[in-house]
């Protein structure tokens, strides 16, 4: 047997053994409620998981003044400078290089309660799948990636280069942990993404820009509602061009890893404000949305159709033209990310694949923004997403993900980070 072979297998087998250990410690990251703003309580269970692997640990609560106006910090982010990121470091006997894995720990409420089967932190285990809000996205595959490391402790095998745990908040809300990562100085050669793609291989990401628009109307008692503007029927003339905005974009554009996607780039209406009494004319409306944006296409550019499609409904209307409607950009903005698919990078998670699960993995791209994009645009390096659970399942109440797929996926990223030291 060739001794690499016998590598890939001791590390592959310490990874069976520990499967009863992972579940454990997913389950435990599960419990700890980490909703976006208040990530800490479950930081210090990934630090104490580190720490007892013999990892060097940097723990820091990032504050504003760590972002210094960056473009990619999202202004509107809340309790700067009291929530702990994490990064742990293995170090490599030469430390020529560094592979990142690079996970969230922040979730999105839980919602009503009342809609779970399986209470939301309850971390509840029936019929092969572990239920809890984030144990699809995306604590399972955070534990998988501390895992595989673990796998390669215990098997004994020699590790020549350094490999990141990186452990971030705010990712829900805008990518901040990441970012801070990297402006702390963390800059791998390479980063595997631990989101959950159903064990799929993304290469690329479609971006998405926030929006709010303000339509001004004129308030009037309901009973002459001709004697006012209502703000709601304003806003459906804007409304009617965005849409037909959304179907040119859909139309223009295409990418072979969106086959399938029936539009990869959506115009939504997530929010809608209007009026304050039942018998009155709304005299204002708010409206608060996303954008999606191509791969490949500039933020500014995706902007400016946008802008302009908004001025020339306002302009087809005579109280519009002279009531324009207040456009803002706010909260997150992700850029599209991508890189080649024959990339080293996606080599390396292809043949991790193919030496822990005996085949390739499908190739796929995904329409919502992720931290891949602060890899490949600010950090520059190269960035794939890879990891255990279905998204569908995300945000919903009963998220749940496949515990054997999450041991597949520790699987293949102790055979990325073995083959990492060849």
């Amino acid at each position: 047997m060739a001794p690499h072979t016998e590598s890939a297998d001791r590390v592959l087998r310490a990874v069976e053994r520990s499967s009863g250990d992972l579940t454990r410690f997913l389950r435990e990251l599960v419990r700890a409620k980490s909703v976006t703003g208040f990530e800490g309580p479950a930081q210090e269970v990934v630090r104490d998981q580190l720490k007892s692997m013999g990892a060097d640990v940097d723990l820091w609560r990032p504050s504003r003044k760590d972002f210094a106006g960056h473009e990619a910090f999202v202004a509107e982010e809340k309790e700067v400078g009291r929530r702990p990121n994490v990064v742990g470091r293995f170090r490599g006997s030469e430390g020529r290089r560094t592979l990142a894995f690079n996970g969230h720990i922040d979730v999105v409420p839980e919602g009503d309660p009342r809609s779970w089967a399986h209470p939301p932190y309850a971390a509840r285990v029936e019929g092969g799948r572990l239920y809890g809000r984030g144990a699809c996205d995306m604590k399972a595959g955070l534990a998988a990636s501390i895992f595989a490391v673990q796998a390669l402790l215990d098997s004994g095998v020699p590790m020549k280069n350094d490999v990141l745990i990186e452990s971030v908040i705010g990712e829900e809300s805008g990518g901040m942990g990441t970012l801070a990562t990297i402006l702390r100085g963390y800059r791998p050669n390479g980063v595997i993404i631990a989101e959950p793609t159903s064990l799929k291989l993304v290469t690329v990401q479609a971006g998405c820009l926030n929006f709010r628009i303000v339509i001004r109307g004129k308030a009037a008692h309901g009973a002459s509602r001709y004697m006012g503007v209502s703000a709601i029927e304003k806003f459906q003339l804007v409304h009617e061009a965005l849409l037909a905005l959304e179907e040119k974009r859909r139309l223009a554009g295409s990418h072979p890893l969106f086959e399938g996607v029936p539009n990869p780039v959506t115009l939504s209406i997530g929010k809608l404000r209007a009026g304050d009494w039942d018998s009155t004319v709304p005299e204002e409306l708010v409206a608060e949305g996303r954008y999606g944006v191509w791969p490949g296409e500039t933020l500014a550019d995706a902007k400016r159709k946008f802008e302009a499609v908004v001025t020339k409904a306002a302009a087809s209307d005579p109280w519009l033209r002279k009531n324009p409607p207040e456009l803002t950009w706010t909260g997150p903005q992700w850029e599209s990310a991508e890189i080649a698919g024959h990339h080293w990078l996606a080599k390396l998670v292809d043949s991790a694949c193919v030496r822990a699960l005996g085949r390739r993995p499908a190739r796929a791209g995904i329409t919502a923004g992720t931290d891949m994009r602060l890899y490949t645009g600010v950090a520059r390096r190269p960035a794939v997403i890879f990891g255990p659970g279905d998204v569908s399942t995300a945000h919903f109440s009963d998220e749940f993900v496949e515990l054997d797929e999450v041991v597949q996926a520790c699987k293949v990223y102790a055979a990325a980070a073995l083959s990492w030291n060849d």
